[in-house]
């Protein structure tokens, strides 16, 4: 039977055709270089198919490096990617060595790369071409020899079309093109998943849980997961937090509980500060909002004294931030610095503000002019 590598786990084994047919494709073509482009939603696990790539080839006994490209500033990126040298930049005090250096030999996967900027794009098109590169600031070519795998959850043909992503570098990295389907198409993955990471937070919390009701599991694989494998883990790490037996209850789950808001309201003050951010890091927005409104409507004020400073304003959407010394232009940085930790990706975290990429980029880097 086949696996795939979670990035927190150990091989999880998934028995749905067609992931096993993923798996069967990779084989054929694990040990050539050729580069690889894995599609599919947010959460959907692939990361897990590159790392799997990277157990199964000749290049395992070498690095594997992950860059999600939708996490940095296009110049933080190309210097994240390709290293610099002392003064390429204002803060480039000594030599650094980026993701293709150090993945010399091994597999260097970018997540999110239609994130990349058009200037980035241009330097990993040159590498695809040349098997060579420069840090920043250098003139020096490095050689290297380096397996890339590319991943993205968005319409890469549109981001194509739509000048976003060069069309060259596109044909570059679409060797051979992977396709992972969402988990609500291929519910007889839930249940082994379900058990890798009742194992795994188990033991992170010191809990004695070792299964799951029938009913319970259920109404997992009922549940539509838009958030895919994520989403399952963040939710199976809520109900081991929550447990008061050796086996997950429906009582456990936030989202497929009907009573769920209530009863976590009920508890949740005597729950310790580490466990409600726990709990609190993995709930859905509208389930956040619903036990903020609970808390308030039962105990004003008690809430708000709380040590829980992640818990959002009543009425608002944006998260708790002392903004209490702070001239506009701080204002801003905070926010947008804030909301780019929270995103999954710059253009998300832009969204989230309705301003574009440049502007929540100005805003996260802005700087205190010098008197």
């Amino acid at each position: 039977m086949e696996h795939i590598m979670n990035q927190q786990t150990a091989f999880i084994e998934l028995p749905s055709a067609p992931i096993q047919t993923i798996y069967e494709t990779i084989q054929q073509v694990v040990k050539s270089n050729i580069p690889i482009l894995i599609t599919g939603e947010t959460g959907v696990g692939k990361e897990g198919i590159a790392r799997y790539i990277h157990e199964s080839s000749t290049r395992k006994n070498k690095p594997f490096i992950a860059i999600n490209c939708g996490r940095f500033s296009a110049e933080l990126l190309q210097s994240e990617l390709f290293g610099h040298e002392a003064g390429a930049f204002t803060s480039a005090i000594r030599q650094r060595q980026g993701a293709f250096e150090v993945a010399d030999g091994g597999i260097l996967f970018l997540d999110e790369v239609p994130e990349m900027s058009l200037d980035a794009q241009k330097m990993l098109l040159r590498v695809l071409d040349t098997a060579t590169f420069t840090r920043l600031g250098g003139n020096e070519a490095l050689a290297i020899d380096i397996h890339i795998i590319a991943a993205t959850n968005r319409d890469i043909v549109k981001t194509v079309a739509e000048k976003e992503f060069r069309e060259d570098l596109y044909y570059r990295l679409k060797g051979m093109m992977l396709h992972l389907p969402p988990l609500r198409e291929r519910t007889e993955d839930i249940a082994p998943l379900v058990a890798a990471f009742i194992n795994e937070f188990s033991a992170v919390y010191r809990k004695g849980v070792t299964g799951i009701t029938a009913e319970a599991l259920k109404r997992l694989e009922q549940a539509a997961w838009p958030g895919n494998i994520r989403q399952l883990r963040s939710t199976i790490q809520t109900a081991i937090a929550l447990a008061t037996t050796d086996k997950l209850e429906l009582k456990d789950f936030p989202d497929i509980y009907p009573d769920f808001v209530q009863t976590l309201t009920s508890i949740w003050q005597t729950l310790p500060p580490e466990t409600q951010h726990a709990i609190w890091e993995t709930l859905q927005p509208e389930t956040r909002h619903a036990i903020v409104h609970e808390l308030s409507t039962r105990s004003p004020g008690q809430w708000c004294s709380s040590q829980v400073s992640y818990m959002p304003r009543i009425g608002g959407k944006a998260e708790s931030l002392n903004i209490g010394d702070m001239n506009q232009n701080q204002i801003l940085r905070a926010v947008a610095q804030k909301r780019i930790q929270q995103c999954t990706s710059l253009r998300e975290a832009a969204e989230s503000l309705n301003i574009d990429i440049r502007t929540l980029q100005r805003y996260a880097h802005w700087e205190e002019p010098d008197n």
